[in-house]
């Protein structure tokens, strides 16, 4: 007689196997990955979307993530650099270093809007070395690509990572951008006579 956890685990598996194989087979040989906005910002003029931009940037360089910076042209109201960051094989303590992840950031600032673009991106193979340290092969991979022969399931989560991490980065471009200017009060305070 066959136990009802047996069958629930079952079940549970050919569903499983069967939501991937449609994540997979549903979709084409490559989807474009980009991400762009041109967003209205009322009352800010350019020099302070343009400080709130660079303020993001150093927030992003502080995480998981390194950018480094092409173009800085606070007159045009334009700067593009090159981001990167690190992609894991496995979760945890026990995470290892898969690649990375790189793509050009582009943001344009006017009086009262600016646009952003998070596109070209591509995956770096890293392997280990004889010292058992991981380094960068020189191999690099569109993240365009959905098919990955051999390692379909792990290409999934990168690009899923990939795309989570952009989603939360441009919202918080976005918070970023609105921060208003503090004025500070130019008024003459009366000295305290002892």
């Amino acid at each position: 007689m066959i136990k009802p956890s047996f069958i629930f685990i079952l079940i549970f598996s050919v569903t499983r196997i069967n939501v991937e194989a449609q994540l997979v087979a549903g979709s084409s040989v490559s989807q474009e990955v980009k991400f762009e906005n041109v967003v209205l910002a009322d009352s800010l003029t350019k020099s302070q979307l343009f400080k709130n931009a660079m303020a993001w940037i150093r927030k992003l360089d502080q995480n998981d993530e390194h950018f480094d910076l092409k173009l800085k042209d606070s007159i045009d109201g334009k700067m593009n650099g090159l981001c990167s960051f690190f992609v894991y094989s496995q979760n945890g303590i026990l995470k290892k270093i898969s690649g990375t992840v790189s793509y050009d950031l582009s943001i344009d600032v006017k009086d009262k809007k600016y646009r952003y673009q998070f596109n070209h991106f591509l995956f770096h193979y890293y392997k280990q070395d004889r010292y058992y340290n991981m380094v960068a092969t020189g191999k690099v991979k569109s993240l365009q690509e959905i098919k990955a022969p051999g390692w379909q399931r792990l290409w999934t989560s990168h690009r899923l990572n990939t795309i989570n991490k952009m989603i939360v980065n441009c919202r918080q471009l976005e918070l970023q951008m609105n921060v208003k200017e503090k004025k500070i009060s130019n008024k003459i305070q009366k000295e305290v006579e002892w």
